[in-house]
């Protein structure tokens, strides 16, 4: 905050989370007299009107001929501006609007830093770094001799290039605003500006003349104050200037849910979390009255806490995991959660940011987990509960090319642009229903005659004889012999036996790599075990193979049909799974029939093993599963002459089983062509 005489100047960015904090925390300390912010005056109505539809999300738009575009003011909680306005509305503190009216303007967006910094270090401190690094003091010295030059030429106004010109008055600090069909619309944005700082000066000086004994608090764009101020110091604005409230055709409009990421640059969800946190405040802080003067200051320092974005996209983050796995049956570690936040963190310092934006958290979500997490971060972070897309006030319909007004396509920009990243996200698009029920109309269609996604068809096969591999490999240590050397090397030197053996006996030990008899036959995954009394896998069913080179399936999983995500597409997750191959046409092992034959079988993944060992073809069985099978299953498998082979499940690889887990199911071979399009591309 700055001071200067009875005015209290918070420069500020547009659009800025911190700034709104700074000054709320400014105006909890030092309540003002009066309240003046950097809006024209023409549009206080529409504007004072959206502040209060806060929280629910507005822009106030007009059309500006000379850009053949659409312009908004955003009315949103992230706003400095909107912020100071809304705290005069909140304790009836009288507001003024100091900017003046102007069209044609196109600034040059400058490169700003992250005002998270003032988590850091205090307002003054960071004004003083900015001031140096864009010289503004600087700027502000050349602006007032370029205006202390054109007064010497006002014999002949006409030829001066500089957007005020003198009026027929005769004192030299009398101005004259362009009028609505003036061609000085067409100045360069530097002499708009130029032309917006004189205003400005001119209509604070007057409020310090008719407020002398109340404090003025002033937020402005950070690029105005020192310009203005120089303007002040040197009473300039001392005089009278042209009224300035030239009509104008814009509305106050609605912004839908869909809409905020494209004309904000702040999350979403983050605006919903400062507006909770905004009103916890505000109502602890009223609250303080009934409290004595100790606790009175010793609740101020706590309720005087910054909103922290961080801590909101970390919030973020928490309920996608939770979601994630709720969904996905899968807990991400939290090292690839750790992983995930110093990606997100370093594509926030390429764009010489220290927060990462709605883009870069959806794409570090992305890339280190994978599209499904992404979706879900992405989902969470546009979430804002007040938003409205039916309201009692038309909504913004927008698209690629702009929005659509009046049956007419404009393009759109903010009055006072602000950089916005693209939110092109790199994921692939989720397709709608094109009317509610249209997918599982499309699935009661094809319900009986169920098939498969055929590149999750490729996968699972290739996992399945990656197990068995495995398997093999594990079977090879176990039938390794180790011999004292003697005459031959046979399969090489055991290094390890040697190493350990070496300085005490001098001794070397060679291996022999005894022949495996047989090889592996089926292969029975068990991912979650079925409770008997609430069945959280329902499902049973036997899938057999289309050709010889897939395998006979038999599992049990969620109900297909129930988790739609395309016309006739269902995702199920499984409980546990076999696979026989090749296939041999093995009986439906889920019948009655069949199972009153083993009565020694307590649950579902004991029949997937049971049926694995009687109709296996060769020798070595392969179980995978959290725990080993019963003792039963390893005696029985020796009578059948047969071996069990046992893999604990968390050796796999976490994101391959979930892709293994994780099926889709078709109503009809004809969805296989338009399958691609509403399932996500695994990583496996």
């Amino acid at each position: 905050m700055i001071l200067y005489k009875n005015l209290r100047i918070f420069p500020t960015f547009h659009d800025s989370l911190d700034f709104s904090s700074e000054i709320r925390n400014y105006f909890y300390q030092h309540p003002p007299d009066l309240i003046a912010v950097e809006f024209p005056e023409n549009l206080k109505f529409l504007i004072l009107q959206g502040i209060d539809r806060l929280p629910k999300i507005s822009v106030v738009l007009y059309y500006d001929e000379y850009l053949d575009t659409q312009l908004y003011i955003p009315i949103t909680p992230a706003d400095s501006l909107v912020e100071a306005l809304r705290l005069g509305e909140e304790y009836a503190i009288p507001v003024e609007f100091i900017d003046i009216f102007i069209k044609n303007y196109q600034p040059a967006i400058v490169p700003l830093p992250d005002p998270y910094v003032l988590h850091y270090i205090p307002y003054s401190k960071f004004y003083d770094l900015l001031c140096e690094n864009l010289q503004l003091k600087e700027k502000a010295q050349i602006f007032l001799r370029k205006y202390q030059h054109s007064q010497n030429h006002q014999e002949n106004p006409d030829h001066s290039n500089h957007p005020i010109h003198p009026s027929n008055h005769k004192e030299p600090s009398s101005f004259e605003i362009p009028g609505e069909e003036d061609e000085k619309w067409l100045h360069s944005a530097e002499e708009l500006d130029s032309l917006r700082n004189f205003y400005m000066a001119s209509r604070l000086a007057e409020l310090m003349k008719l407020n002398p004994n109340s404090t003025i608090l002033v937020v402005v764009g950070m690029n105005h104050w020192e310009n203005i101020r120089v303007l002040l110091e040197h009473q300039i604005t001392d005089s009278e200037i042209t009224a300035f409230e030239p009509e104008i055709e814009a509305q106050l409009m609605n912004v839908r849910n869909s809409d905020i990421p494209k004309l904000f640059s702040n999350i979403p969800n983050i605006l919903f979390q400062f507006e909770i946190h905004r009103q916890q405040q505000k109502s602890e802080w009223d609250d303080l009255n009934n409290f004595s003067k100790i606790r009175q200051n010793h609740l101020i320092r706590k309720l005087l806490n910054k909103f922290d974005i961080l801590e909101g996209i970390q919030d973020i983050l928490s309920r996608s995991l939770d979601r994630y796995a709720n969904e996905y049956k899968e807990r991400i570690s939290f090292q690839k959660l750790k992983i995930l936040t110093q990606y997100a963190r370093n594509l926030a310092i390429i764009d010489n940011q220290i927060i990462p934006d709605l883009f870069n958290t959806v794409l570090a979500a992305k890339s280190i987990i994978n599209d499904d997490f992404a979706w879900i971060v992405y989902e969470e972070c546009i979430d804002y509960p007040f938003s409205e897309d039916f309201s009692d006030l038309p909504s913004l319909h927008f698209s690629e090319s702009g929005i659509v007004l009046n049956g007419k396509r404009f393009s759109i920009r903010r009055n006072i642009p602000v950089r916005l990243k693209s939110i092109k996200l790199p994921l692939q698009p989720k397709l709608k229903e094109n009317y509610q029920g249209e997918w599982k109309k499309e699935w009661m269609k094809g319900r009986y005659q169920l098939v498969s996604h055929i590149p999750e068809d490729i996968f699972e096969e290739q996992y399945f004889q990656h197990i068995r591999n495995r398997s093999l490999s594990l079977l090879r240590d176990k039938y390794v012999k180790i011999h004292k050397f003697s005459s031959t090397l046979m399969d090489g030197i055991d290094f390890r036996k040697t190493i350990r053996n070496w300085p005490f006996k001098h001794e070397i030990y060679v291996r022999e790599e005894v022949p495996i008899q047989g090889s592996v036959d089926s292969v029975v995954v068990i991912f979650d075990y079925d409770n008997e009394t609430y069945k959280k896998y329902p499902y049973r069913m036997m899938w057999y193979a289309e050709h010889d080179h897939e395998s006979d399936l038999g599992f049990y999983s969620t109900y297909p049909g129930v988790n739609l995500v395309g016309p006739g597409i269902s995702r199920i997750e499984l409980g546990g799974v076999v696979s026989f191959y090749p296939p041999r046409g093995v009986p439906n092992i889920w019948s009655r029939r069949f199972q009153k034959q083993y009565p020694f079988v307590h649950s579902t993944d004991e029949l997937l093993l049971l049926s694995a060992l009687l109709f296996a073809q060769k020798k070595f069985i392969t179980y995978v599963a959290p725990s080993k099978p019963r003792q039963f299953f390893y005696q029985m498998a020796e009578k059948l002459n047969l071996s069990i082979i046992f893999l604990p499940l968390n050796r796999f690889n976490p994101v391959s089983l979930r892709a293994l887990r994780h099926l889709h199911i078709l109503a009809g071979k004809n969805k296989r062509n338009l399958a691609y399009k509403y399932i996500n591309k695994r990583k496996y």
